[in-house]
């Protein structure tokens, strides 16, 4: 089966909205949303997401199995890094290496203005952390209690890739 990794366009918006809640309901502590949120955001909300912000997706016979994003803020201290988030593999699909060819094709995509690139991932969870380490991300602190969903604190494991 041939994956095809592209970014993603305004047409994409429906599909992309249907891994978004996915992924949200699948592991809900590895994002900052809830599903009610996403969920109760109109496709127009996904269409500007999409625009606004590079975001890539993994293909699979025109099904997108697999989102990553990156974006810049627009504050001038800050705009040398970029964040990379929304991460995301179907669970079907996940052992294949397509999270590290979607974190590449970020990192790629990258303009020559960005000099680091910053992302988090829940602490225990050693795939996505051994995917960013793959691609030359490192640890530089662990934020604790930086989720609360339903009463419960998760962890993230904040790390950055330095491109200068």
């Amino acid at each position: 089966m041939s994956i095809q990794i592209k970014q993603l366009q305004k047409e994409d918006a429906q599909a992309y909205k249907a891994i978004r809640l996915e992924m949200l309901e699948d592991t809900p502590e590895a994002f900052g949303d809830t599903y009610e949120e996403a969920n109760a955001a109109n496709l127009k909300f996904y269409e500007d997401r999409i625009i606004a912000n590079p975001l890539f997706g993994a293909f699979s016979s025109s099904k997108l199995i697999g989102t990553a994003g990156w974006f810049v803020t627009d504050r001038s201290k800050v705009r040398h890094k970029a964040f990379l988030w929304g991460v995301y593999i179907t669970p079907e699909e996940r052992g294949r290496g397509l999270s590290f060819e979607l974190t590449q094709a970020v990192l790629d995509s990258l303009p020559n203005d960005i000099d680091l690139i910053q992302t988090c991932v829940v602490v225990g969870n050693k795939p996505a952390q051994k995917t960013y380490e793959k691609a030359g991300f490192i640890q530089w602190a662990v934020e604790e209690k930086a989720l609360k969903i339903d009463g419960q604190y998760y962890d993230e494991v904040h790390m950055v890739k330095f491109l200068k």
